[in-house]
Protein backbone atom coordinates (compact mmCIF):
# COMPACT_ATOMS: atom_id res chain seq x y z
CA UNK A 1 0.00 0.00 0.00
CA UNK A 2 0.97 3.53 -0.04
CA UNK A 3 1.24 4.83 3.50
CA UNK A 4 1.82 8.66 3.61
CA UNK A 5 4.00 9.64 7.09
CA UNK A 6 4.05 13.61 7.65
CA UNK A 7 6.19 14.53 10.38
CA UNK A 8 8.96 17.75 10.79
CA UNK A 9 11.49 17.77 13.85
CA UNK A 10 12.91 14.42 13.56
CA UNK A 11 16.16 12.99 12.67
CA UNK A 12 15.79 11.81 8.79
CA UNK A 13 17.38 8.89 7.06
CA UNK A 14 20.78 9.73 5.33
CA UNK A 15 20.70 13.63 6.39
CA UNK A 16 21.33 13.52 9.96
CA UNK A 17 24.35 11.13 10.08
CA UNK A 18 24.09 8.79 13.45
CA UNK A 19 20.84 10.22 15.31
CA UNK A 20 18.97 7.43 16.39
CA UNK A 21 15.49 7.10 14.81
CA UNK A 22 12.54 8.68 16.89
CA UNK A 23 8.89 7.88 16.75
CA UNK A 24 8.04 8.75 13.12
CA UNK A 25 11.17 7.59 11.27
CA UNK A 26 10.65 4.04 13.22
CA UNK A 27 7.11 3.63 12.11
CA UNK A 28 8.28 4.74 8.67
CA UNK A 29 10.84 2.16 8.39
CA UNK A 30 8.88 -0.45 9.92
CA UNK A 31 5.99 -0.27 7.63
CA UNK A 32 8.34 -0.12 4.80
CA UNK A 33 9.77 -3.41 5.67
CA UNK A 34 6.69 -4.41 5.40
CA UNK A 35 6.34 -3.74 2.12
CA UNK A 36 4.35 -0.63 1.95
CA UNK A 37 5.49 2.27 0.08
CA UNK A 38 6.27 4.81 2.36
CA UNK A 39 6.65 8.40 1.81
CA UNK A 40 8.07 10.45 4.61
CA UNK A 41 7.05 14.40 4.08
CA UNK A 42 8.90 16.43 5.92
CA UNK A 43 10.59 19.96 6.33
CA UNK A 44 13.78 21.30 4.30
CA UNK A 45 15.56 22.51 7.83
CA UNK A 46 16.89 20.89 9.91
CA UNK A 47 15.31 21.27 13.90
CA UNK A 48 18.20 20.81 15.61
CA UNK A 49 20.96 21.36 13.85
CA UNK A 50 19.37 24.93 12.14
CA UNK A 51 20.48 24.35 9.02
CA UNK A 52 18.76 23.10 5.93
CA UNK A 53 19.11 19.52 4.72
CA UNK A 54 18.10 20.28 1.18
CA UNK A 55 17.42 23.89 -0.41
CA UNK A 56 14.17 22.97 -2.25
CA UNK A 57 11.25 21.04 -1.70
CA UNK A 58 12.39 17.40 -3.71
CA UNK A 59 12.06 13.72 -3.59
CA UNK A 60 14.63 11.51 -2.72
CA UNK A 61 14.82 8.00 -2.11
CA UNK A 62 16.47 6.56 1.04
CA UNK A 63 15.73 3.21 1.24
CA UNK A 64 13.82 -0.02 -0.29
CA UNK A 65 10.22 1.27 -0.01
CA UNK A 66 11.21 4.69 1.75
CA UNK A 67 11.26 7.87 0.33
CA UNK A 68 11.53 11.71 1.94
CA UNK A 69 9.14 13.95 0.26
CA UNK A 70 10.89 17.74 1.61
CA UNK A 71 9.06 20.53 1.87
CA UNK A 72 10.86 23.53 1.51
CA UNK A 73 10.57 26.44 3.99
CA UNK A 74 12.65 29.12 5.65
CA UNK A 75 15.37 29.10 8.40
CA UNK A 76 14.70 29.66 11.78
CA UNK A 77 17.08 30.07 15.17
CA UNK A 78 14.32 30.24 18.11
CA UNK A 79 11.65 28.36 18.59
CA UNK A 80 9.09 30.34 19.20
CA UNK A 81 9.29 33.05 16.96
CA UNK A 82 7.61 34.43 13.51
CA UNK A 83 10.34 33.19 11.39
CA UNK A 84 9.20 29.81 12.91
CA UNK A 85 5.86 29.82 12.15
CA UNK A 86 6.61 31.52 8.73
CA UNK A 87 8.68 27.87 8.06
CA UNK A 88 5.75 26.45 9.18
CA UNK A 89 2.83 28.50 6.72
CA UNK A 90 5.68 27.57 4.18
CA UNK A 91 6.10 24.09 4.17
CA UNK A 92 1.80 23.46 4.90
CA UNK A 93 1.29 25.78 1.43
CA UNK A 94 4.37 23.34 -0.14
CA UNK A 95 2.19 20.34 1.13
CA UNK A 96 -0.82 21.70 -0.78
CA UNK A 97 0.54 22.28 -3.83
CA UNK A 98 2.88 18.55 -4.45
CA UNK A 99 0.17 16.38 -2.86
CA UNK A 100 -2.31 16.30 -5.85
CA UNK A 101 0.66 15.29 -7.95
CA UNK A 102 1.29 11.93 -5.80
CA UNK A 103 -0.44 8.56 -6.04
CA UNK A 104 -3.54 8.55 -3.65
CA UNK A 105 -2.39 6.86 -0.58
CA UNK A 106 -4.17 4.28 1.55
CA UNK A 107 -3.77 5.85 4.97
CA UNK A 108 -1.86 9.09 5.99
CA UNK A 109 -0.73 9.79 9.29
CA UNK A 110 0.67 13.40 10.09
CA UNK A 111 2.17 14.64 13.63
CA UNK A 112 0.13 17.10 15.15
CA UNK A 113 2.39 20.05 15.81
CA UNK A 114 2.62 21.13 13.37
CA UNK A 115 -0.56 22.52 13.25
CA UNK A 116 -0.27 23.75 9.19
CA UNK A 117 0.70 20.84 7.93
CA UNK A 118 -2.41 18.59 10.08
CA UNK A 119 -4.48 21.21 8.84
CA UNK A 120 -3.66 20.80 5.24
CA UNK A 121 -3.67 16.78 5.31
CA UNK A 122 -6.95 16.26 7.24
CA UNK A 123 -7.88 18.70 4.20
CA UNK A 124 -6.34 16.43 1.45
CA UNK A 125 -7.77 13.21 3.04
CA UNK A 126 -11.26 14.54 3.41
CA UNK A 127 -11.40 15.69 -0.20
CA UNK A 128 -9.99 12.11 -1.66
CA UNK A 129 -11.98 9.87 1.02
CA UNK A 130 -8.61 8.63 2.70
CA UNK A 131 -8.46 7.86 6.27
CA UNK A 132 -6.24 10.39 8.06
CA UNK A 133 -4.99 10.23 11.76
CA UNK A 134 -3.57 13.32 13.78
CA UNK A 135 -0.90 11.96 16.35
CA UNK A 136 -1.08 14.41 19.24
CA UNK A 137 2.54 14.95 20.22
CA UNK A 138 2.26 18.94 21.82
CA UNK A 139 -0.56 20.54 23.24
CA UNK A 140 -0.56 23.65 20.20
CA UNK A 141 -1.61 26.05 20.86
CA UNK A 142 -1.86 25.98 24.09
CA UNK A 143 1.57 25.58 24.68
CA UNK A 144 2.45 28.43 23.26
CA UNK A 145 0.42 30.70 25.14
CA UNK A 146 1.80 29.21 28.22
CA UNK A 147 5.13 30.06 27.14
CA UNK A 148 4.37 33.71 27.25
CA UNK A 149 4.13 35.60 30.78
CA UNK A 150 1.21 35.42 33.05
CA UNK A 151 0.00 38.81 32.01
CA UNK A 152 0.38 38.55 28.47
CA UNK A 153 -1.57 35.25 28.36
CA UNK A 154 -4.74 36.99 27.39
CA UNK A 155 -3.10 38.68 24.57
CA UNK A 156 -1.55 35.61 23.09
CA UNK A 157 -4.85 34.10 23.11
CA UNK A 158 -6.39 36.86 20.89
CA UNK A 159 -3.13 37.05 18.75
CA UNK A 160 -3.07 33.55 18.45
CA UNK A 161 -7.30 33.11 17.79
CA UNK A 162 -6.26 32.07 13.91
CA UNK A 163 -4.12 29.25 14.99
CA UNK A 164 -6.42 28.03 17.23
CA UNK A 165 -9.22 27.83 14.43
CA UNK A 166 -6.95 25.41 12.65
CA UNK A 167 -6.55 23.47 15.33
CA UNK A 168 -9.86 22.92 15.97
CA UNK A 169 -10.95 22.34 12.19
CA UNK A 170 -7.83 20.02 11.80
CA UNK A 171 -8.67 17.83 15.26
CA UNK A 172 -12.51 18.02 14.01
CA UNK A 173 -11.88 17.01 10.76
CA UNK A 174 -9.20 14.10 11.18
CA UNK A 175 -10.72 10.34 10.51
CA UNK A 176 -9.06 9.23 14.42
CA UNK A 177 -6.69 10.87 16.94
CA UNK A 178 -4.06 8.93 17.97
CA UNK A 179 -2.21 10.54 20.95
CA UNK A 180 1.22 9.51 23.44
CA UNK A 181 -1.26 9.66 26.91
CA UNK A 182 -4.49 9.06 27.84
CA UNK A 183 -4.39 13.15 28.95
CA UNK A 184 -3.18 14.23 25.71
CA UNK A 185 -6.00 12.05 23.54
CA UNK A 186 -8.68 13.55 26.16
CA UNK A 187 -7.42 17.36 25.22
CA UNK A 188 -7.65 16.67 21.36
CA UNK A 189 -11.38 15.22 21.55
CA UNK A 190 -11.87 18.08 23.65
CA UNK A 191 -10.62 20.00 20.81
CA UNK A 192 -12.17 18.20 18.03
CA UNK A 193 -15.79 18.81 20.25
CA UNK A 194 -16.45 14.54 20.09
CA UNK A 195 -16.20 11.49 22.46
CA UNK A 196 -13.48 8.57 21.80
CA UNK A 197 -14.24 6.42 19.15
CA UNK A 198 -13.36 2.59 20.55
CA UNK A 199 -12.41 2.03 16.72
CA UNK A 200 -10.38 5.21 15.34
CA UNK A 201 -8.97 6.80 18.39
CA UNK A 202 -5.71 5.05 20.30
CA UNK A 203 -2.96 5.78 22.32
CA UNK A 204 0.62 4.48 21.50
CA UNK A 205 3.01 6.05 24.12
CA UNK A 206 6.61 7.63 23.05
CA UNK A 207 8.96 4.56 22.99
CA UNK A 208 12.98 4.61 23.08
CA UNK A 209 13.97 3.69 20.18
CA UNK A 210 17.86 3.74 20.70
CA UNK A 211 19.17 0.41 21.88
CA UNK A 212 19.83 0.17 25.47
CA UNK A 213 22.27 -2.19 25.83
CA UNK A 214 24.30 0.46 23.71
CA UNK A 215 25.16 1.70 27.52
CA UNK A 216 27.28 -1.44 28.61
CA UNK A 217 30.42 -0.18 26.94
CA UNK A 218 33.92 -0.84 27.86
CA UNK A 219 35.67 0.63 30.54
CA UNK A 220 38.39 1.55 27.53
CA UNK A 221 35.10 2.98 25.68
CA UNK A 222 34.40 5.16 28.99
CA UNK A 223 38.04 6.44 28.94
CA UNK A 224 37.45 7.48 25.12
CA UNK A 225 34.21 9.02 25.28
CA UNK A 226 33.44 10.88 28.68
CA UNK A 227 33.62 14.55 27.83
CA UNK A 228 35.82 17.01 30.25
CA UNK A 229 34.91 17.73 33.68
CA UNK A 230 33.03 14.62 34.06
CA UNK A 231 34.26 12.77 36.64
CA UNK A 232 32.80 9.34 36.69
CA UNK A 233 33.89 8.62 40.76
CA UNK A 234 31.12 10.80 41.85
CA UNK A 235 27.40 10.45 41.74
CA UNK A 236 26.14 11.78 38.47
CA UNK A 237 22.63 13.24 38.59
CA UNK A 238 22.32 13.52 34.61
CA UNK A 239 20.08 15.88 32.08
CA UNK A 240 20.35 15.19 28.44
CA UNK A 241 17.97 17.16 26.27
CA UNK A 242 17.45 20.56 24.15
CA UNK A 243 18.15 24.11 26.26
CA UNK A 244 14.59 25.16 25.12
CA UNK A 245 10.93 25.74 25.83
CA UNK A 246 9.92 23.52 28.99
CA UNK A 247 13.21 22.40 29.90
CA UNK A 248 13.70 24.00 33.21
CA UNK A 249 17.65 24.14 34.04
CA UNK A 250 17.73 26.97 36.10
CA UNK A 251 16.19 24.77 39.14
CA UNK A 252 19.05 22.15 38.69
CA UNK A 253 21.51 24.49 38.88
CA UNK A 254 20.25 26.60 41.56
CA UNK A 255 19.58 22.91 43.54
CA UNK A 256 23.88 22.41 42.55
CA UNK A 257 24.07 25.29 44.08
CA UNK A 258 22.72 24.10 47.37
CA UNK A 259 25.04 20.93 47.92
CA UNK A 260 28.62 22.69 46.68
CA UNK A 261 29.74 21.12 49.99
CA UNK A 262 28.75 17.55 48.62
CA UNK A 263 31.98 16.47 46.79
CA UNK A 264 30.74 12.82 45.90
CA UNK A 265 27.85 14.83 43.66
CA UNK A 266 28.02 15.88 40.33
CA UNK A 267 25.21 17.52 38.09
CA UNK A 268 26.09 16.47 34.15
CA UNK A 269 24.07 18.85 31.85
CA UNK A 270 24.59 17.75 27.96
CA UNK A 271 23.32 19.42 25.06
CA UNK A 272 22.95 22.51 23.40
CA UNK A 273 19.78 25.10 22.66
CA UNK A 274 18.97 28.72 22.55
CA UNK A 275 19.27 29.16 26.75
CA UNK A 276 22.77 27.37 26.39
CA UNK A 277 24.72 31.00 27.16
CA UNK A 278 21.56 32.12 29.70
CA UNK A 279 22.32 28.99 32.08
CA UNK A 280 26.27 28.56 31.36
CA UNK A 281 25.81 31.87 33.08
CA UNK A 282 23.79 31.27 35.86
CA UNK A 283 26.20 28.29 36.53
CA UNK A 284 29.15 30.31 36.45
CA UNK A 285 31.60 29.29 39.94
CA UNK A 286 30.33 26.25 40.19
CA UNK A 287 32.66 23.08 40.45
CA UNK A 288 29.78 20.91 40.21
CA UNK A 289 27.80 21.16 37.15
CA UNK A 290 29.66 20.60 34.20
CA UNK A 291 28.04 21.19 30.59
CA UNK A 292 29.44 18.69 28.23
CA UNK A 293 27.99 20.36 25.29
CA UNK A 294 26.08 17.92 21.82
CA UNK A 295 27.25 14.84 22.53
CA UNK A 296 27.06 11.89 19.75
CA UNK A 297 25.86 8.26 20.00
CA UNK A 298 29.08 7.12 21.71
CA UNK A 299 29.56 10.30 24.15
CA UNK A 300 25.70 9.32 25.46
CA UNK A 301 26.29 5.46 26.06
CA UNK A 302 29.12 6.68 27.86
CA UNK A 303 27.65 9.17 29.97
CA UNK A 304 24.73 7.05 30.95
CA UNK A 305 27.12 3.92 32.00
CA UNK A 306 28.58 6.35 34.56
CA UNK A 307 25.65 8.36 35.52
CA UNK A 308 23.62 7.91 38.84
CA UNK A 309 20.40 8.96 37.65
CA UNK A 310 18.92 11.12 34.99
CA UNK A 311 16.61 14.17 35.84
CA UNK A 312 13.68 15.01 33.71
CA UNK A 313 13.95 18.91 34.02
CA UNK A 314 10.94 20.45 32.62
CA UNK A 315 9.31 23.91 34.07
CA UNK A 316 6.30 24.71 35.98
CA UNK A 317 2.59 24.12 34.45
CA UNK A 318 4.71 22.57 31.17
CA UNK A 319 2.36 20.28 29.65
CA UNK A 320 4.17 17.40 28.66
CA UNK A 321 3.07 13.86 28.87
CA UNK A 322 5.61 10.75 28.76
CA UNK A 323 8.22 12.79 27.28
CA UNK A 324 10.86 10.38 24.97
CA UNK A 325 13.54 11.38 27.69
CA UNK A 326 11.49 9.47 30.22
CA UNK A 327 11.98 6.51 28.46
CA UNK A 328 15.45 7.13 27.25
CA UNK A 329 16.70 6.96 31.19
CA UNK A 330 14.51 4.29 31.68
CA UNK A 331 15.78 1.75 29.02
CA UNK A 332 19.81 2.57 29.97
CA UNK A 333 18.61 1.36 33.80
CA UNK A 334 18.71 5.19 35.38
CA UNK A 335 16.23 5.99 38.10
CA UNK A 336 14.63 9.56 37.44
CA UNK A 337 14.07 12.38 38.98
CA UNK A 338 11.22 13.90 37.50
CA UNK A 339 9.28 17.59 37.84
CA UNK A 340 6.21 16.62 36.09
CA UNK A 341 3.38 16.33 37.20
CA UNK A 342 -0.07 13.97 35.97
CA UNK A 343 0.42 11.07 33.98
CA UNK A 344 4.96 10.42 33.95
CA UNK A 345 5.02 11.13 37.87
CA UNK A 346 2.07 8.75 38.53
CA UNK A 347 4.62 6.23 36.23
CA UNK A 348 7.45 7.07 38.24
CA UNK A 349 5.84 6.40 41.62
CA UNK A 350 3.80 3.67 40.58
CA UNK A 351 6.27 1.90 38.97
CA UNK A 352 8.66 2.51 41.83
CA UNK A 353 11.80 3.89 39.27
CA UNK A 354 12.66 7.09 40.42
CA UNK A 355 11.47 10.27 42.76
CA UNK A 356 9.21 13.55 42.02
CA UNK A 357 10.17 16.85 42.61
CA UNK A 358 8.44 20.29 42.41
CA UNK A 359 8.93 22.18 39.53
CA UNK A 360 10.29 25.46 40.38
CA UNK A 361 11.89 24.76 43.92
CA UNK A 362 15.41 23.86 44.28
CA UNK A 363 15.11 22.95 47.93
CA UNK A 364 12.80 20.43 46.51
CA UNK A 365 15.26 18.62 44.20
CA UNK A 366 18.46 19.05 45.98
CA UNK A 367 16.18 17.20 48.87
CA UNK A 368 15.55 14.47 45.90
CA UNK A 369 19.57 14.29 45.42
CA UNK A 370 20.28 13.64 48.58
CA UNK A 371 18.08 11.12 49.02
CA UNK A 372 18.84 8.98 46.07
CA UNK A 373 22.93 9.84 46.40
CA UNK A 374 22.55 8.15 50.10
CA UNK A 375 20.98 5.59 49.37
CA UNK A 376 22.83 3.01 46.60
CA UNK A 377 20.16 0.03 47.25
CA UNK A 378 17.20 1.72 46.51
CA UNK A 379 18.90 3.60 43.73
CA UNK A 380 19.84 -0.30 42.38
CA UNK A 381 16.19 -1.35 43.17
CA UNK A 382 14.68 1.66 41.37
CA UNK A 383 17.60 0.84 38.51
CA UNK A 384 16.09 -2.69 38.48
CA UNK A 385 12.71 -1.51 38.47
CA UNK A 386 13.28 0.55 35.41
CA UNK A 387 14.69 -1.50 33.46
CA UNK A 388 11.83 -4.01 33.91
CA UNK A 389 9.40 -1.42 33.65
CA UNK A 390 10.62 -0.57 29.81
CA UNK A 391 10.94 -3.97 29.04
CA UNK A 392 7.24 -5.27 29.71
CA UNK A 393 5.66 -1.45 28.13
CA UNK A 394 7.44 0.02 26.66
CA UNK A 395 10.03 -1.45 23.93
CA UNK A 396 9.36 0.84 20.77
CA UNK A 397 8.92 -2.81 18.60
CA UNK A 398 6.23 -3.49 20.42
CA UNK A 399 4.59 -0.58 20.44
CA UNK A 400 5.10 0.29 16.99
CA UNK A 401 4.46 -2.79 15.44
CA UNK A 402 0.62 -1.92 16.95
CA UNK A 403 0.93 0.70 15.70
CA UNK A 404 1.92 -0.43 12.24
CA UNK A 405 -1.10 -2.98 12.69
CA UNK A 406 -3.42 0.03 13.56
CA UNK A 407 -2.45 2.10 9.98
CA UNK A 408 -2.68 -1.19 8.34
CA UNK A 409 -6.19 -1.85 9.53
CA UNK A 410 -7.71 1.72 8.54
CA UNK A 411 -5.92 1.30 5.47
CA UNK A 412 -7.85 -1.59 4.28
CA UNK A 413 -11.54 -0.93 5.74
Amino acid sequence: MQIWVITVGEPLPRYSGEDRRLRSGYLAQLLAERGHQVTWWTSSFDHFRRRHFVLRSERVEVGQNLQLQFLHGCAYQRNVSFARQRNHWQIGREFRRLAPGYPRPAVIVCSFPTIELSRESVRYGRARGVPIFLDIRDLWPDEMVDRLPPAARGLGRVLLAPLFGSARRALQGASGLIAISERFLNWGLEFARRERSVDWDRIFPLAYTGDPAGAKVTAAALRAELMPGVNPERRIFWFAGTFVGNIDLGTVIEAARRLQARRDVQFVLTGTGERWEEWRAQANGLVNVVFTGWADVAQLDALSAVAWAGIGAYRQGAKMSMPNKLFEYMSRGLPILISLEGDTRDLVTSSHIGLPYEAGDPASLAAAVERLADAPDLREAMSANAVRVYQEKFSAHGIYSAYADFLELHARS
